[in-house]
């Protein structure tokens, strides 16, 4: 066998390794593609009781959060969803809660509870929301609110709505908020609320 036929065979050879190689690497990424697609779907669903999109199915822990103090007499610091701020105070600190909805733009139904434990205000949290931000009359309608923690719905001046709460003594403050699909509306899903602590009753996002 020539020099030249051996060259070719070997070039030949070489170029089958390399398509075998690139289509198992292509088979590989697809596999990839697809167990992420899994691994998502199944994040989006562990948390998820009921049958998901279907009404009263309850969405868990949407939002987490710990407070360890805004201010005297407790250092500052929080974690999770909570923004630590230092307010001067760590007492009858308000804690707002921004919903994915606007009063100027939407037209959403909604139910959520927050649930924890402050520890410097000795009291289980348990607070329930539910309301209905409708757009055609620039408001939060139909709301009731259950709970010890003073709460709240109101719309702030750009229109965000938002569920508050009053707590009397933040120091070590752990909470979560889990919520329910209402109807046909939207559910409110991890990533969608945003907090901020304040002094003030209201504050604007």
């Amino acid at each position: 066998m020539s020099t030249e036929t051996q060259i070719a065979s070997l070039v030949q050879a070489s170029n089958n390794l390399t398509n075998t190689v690139n289509g198992k690497i292509g088979a590989i990424d697809a596999r990839m593609d697809q167990a992420r697609a899994e691994f998502d779907q199944f994040r989006a669903l562990k948390d998820v009781v009921g049958e998901a999109g279907q009404p009263g199915t309850l969405l868990m822990s949407v939002f987490q959060g710990l407070i360890w103090g805004t201010g005297a007499p407790y250092n500052v610091g929080a974690t999770g969803g909570m923004v630590a701020t230092d307010l001067g105070s760590s007492m009858n600190v308000y804690a707002h809660f921004k919903l994915p909805f606007s009063i100027n733009t939407d037209d959403q139904m909604f139910w959520l509870n927050i649930r924890g434990y402050s520890y410097g205000s000795s009291l289980v949290m348990d607070e329930t929301f539910a309301g209905y931000v409708y757009a055609p009359q620039r408001a939060v309608i139909n709301q009731s609110c259950f709970g010890k923690f003073d709460p709240s719905i109101y719309a702030d001046s750009a229109g965000n709505a938002v569920c508050r709460i009053k707590i009397p003594n933040v120091y070590v403050t752990s909470l979560r908020i889990d919520t329910m699909q209402i109807g046909r509306y939207r559910s409110i899903k991890l990533g969608d609320i945003q907090s901020k602590l304040s002094l003030s009753p209201t504050v604007v996002f």
